[in-house]
């Protein structure tokens, strides 16, 4: 995809656009420092009419379809502008219809009508020629109890949508000014309803978690709910080839995925705060979060941590190790194996081996322990030349793979405890992630510069890199067969690539 224009607009946050039916002009509206909208043309940028009017953020626009075009503009001053055009001037200014922000409006299919809905819970008809206020659409028994955030009209203009944050969507009939349906969604903020659009036999809401609820006249609940994260991805994992995918994120979210067609089965908020990692123990899978815990994924089940948490890893075996600045915990099925609380280096990263921990520090030093943690036993590999930011032992524990702070990937043997190879260099920021391919002859390792690199361990100078694989920065990679990765960075997508070695 290539972006055909860029165009400064408006000296603030945009909060609606909408173009006209030739697909030639259009009007973009939102919170500006000198204005609140600009029209203008989509090949050029120049300038086609003047939005003007309102004394507040303006929240939504719509152009009529049909000729001859009008447009009408609703913001937070409680005003409904309508506009001549094109080039699209003021024509007139409804401020009394609502008495609190006016959240959207829009234009019928046919022309004929406006429709505007607020936080005062009231929905307004006007006519959509002239701009012209007809009448109120009021059903005392069966409206609306919260703000009404959205409208939309069906494809045939006799009847509307409406999304609100009493926790419903109501289809109303023009005709009658009556409800025809409403949906109900559980109590809470997660369900206010805060967007709803037509879409062929559909009617799809969007709720304030993010969700996108499938609506039918037919039926009283979602036929089809579609979830996934609204903030960066924070975690990968899975209990092996083929099986789901379990992703975390910033907010404290986790979502289970299909991992033949990464689409959202189901998410529940698990943590207070950033989910740091999620491992697997061969039979569940644990996440650990800024709310300085271990929980069993799909369970009440969890385990207080010893301070935030700054990485976890678990081995074939499932034991699961924890670290902190100055901690690290060693876990088998929520039950603590060992513990050390007063580490002198600062740690950052971790894995595990079927024998072996091994610790990053952010002082460049990797060591490592046995799984007991005995100090006396512990050994300090050859340091890297920046901060250690991923560990990742291969299947067998014969190597282990280090990432940096600037974009480098040592490789150690851990027989002998020296350098394979330093030439795994082609990463120009933070390595966020590394994980082995379930042969042990590659490894896929992202990086906050937004590339995925490939590196083979025979041929360590050989490398197939996916350039801008996510917008800000990847955090996580992870094979989900011999031949396909999942990949999961700050732009709160999971993607899934396939790759022949």
């Amino acid at each position: 995809m290539v972006a055909k224009g860029e165009y400064q607009v408006i000296q603030g946050r945009i909060n609606d656009l909408a173009w006209d039916a030739d697909s030639q002009r259009i009007i973009a509206v939102g919170d500006g420092k000198e204005k609140y909208g600009h029209c203008f043309t989509a090949d050029s940028g120049n300038t086609v009419g003047s939005i003007a009017g309102h004394s507040a953020v303006v929240n939504a626009v719509s152009i009529r379809p049909v000729r001859p075009y009008r447009a009408v503009t609703v913001g937070d001053d409680a005003r409904l502008v309508f506009y001549q055009g094109p080039p699209f001037q003021f024509s007139l200014s409804h401020q009394d219809k609502h008495t609190n922000f006016v959240q959207d409006a829009q234009f019928s299919p046919n022309g004929e009508f406006i429709v505007s809905v607020g936080s005062d819970r009231k929905i307004a008809l006007y006519e959509g020629k002239t701009g012209e206020f007809l009448s109120f659409v009021e059903d005392e028994s069966n409206g609306h109890k919260g703000s009404i955030f959205s409208v939309a009209w069906s494809p045939d203009s006799s009847k509307f949508a409406t999304a609100s944050a009493d926790q419903t969507v109501k289809l109303w009939s023009v005709a009658d000014k009556k409800v025809l349906k409403t949906w109900s969604f559980p109590a809470g903020l997660e369900n206010h309803q805060v967007g709803v659009v037509f879409a062929g036999e559909y009617i799809i809401s969007l709720s304030y978690s993010g969700d996108l609820n499938y609506l039918q006249e037919s039926s009283d609940k979602p036929v089809k709910t579609v979830t996934g994260h609204q903030k960066t991805i924070t975690s990968l994992a899975s209990s092996g080839p083929s099986k789901p995918l379990v992703s975390g994120s910033y907010d404290g979210k986790i979502v289970h995925w299909d991992a033949s067609d990464i689409t959202a089965s189901s998410s529940v908020h698990s943590h207070d705060g950033p989910v740091v990692g999620i491992v697997s123990d061969g039979e569940h899978l644990w996440s650990v979060g800024w709310d300085d815990t271990l929980k069993r994924v799909g369970s009440d089940s969890s385990v207080s941590l010893f301070g935030q948490p700054k990485a976890v890893a678990s081995g074939s075996d499932g034991i699961i190790a924890v670290v902190g600045e100055s901690y690290i915990q060693v876990f088998d099925n929520g039950k603590q194996l060992a513990f050390n609380t007063s580490l002198e280096f600062p740690a950052q990263a971790v894995s595990v081996s079927k024998s072996l921990v091994a610790v990053g520090s952010s002082d460049n030093s990797i060591h490592l322990f046995n799984r007991d943690l005995s100090v006396s036993n512990s050994v300090k590999l050859a340091p890297l030349r920046s901060a250690v930011t991923y560990l990742a032992f291969s299947p067998d524990g014969e190597y282990l793979a280090a990432g940096d702070a600037s974009g480098k990937i040592t490789l150690y043997s851990i027989p002998d405890q020296s350098v394979v190879t330093g030439r795994w260099a082609f990463h120009t920021s933070r390595v966020t992630s590394i994980h082995w391919h379930p042969s042990g002859s590659h490894v896929v390792a992202g990086s906050a510069d937004t590339n995925i690199i490939i590196y083979s361990v025979a041929n360590p100078g050989k490398n197939i890199k996916y350039l801008g694989a996510h917008k800000d920065g990847i955090n996580s990679v992870l094979w989900t067969s011999d031949s396909t990765f999942a990949s999961a960075g700050n732009d709160a997508t999971v993607k899934r690539w396939r790759v022949t070695l």
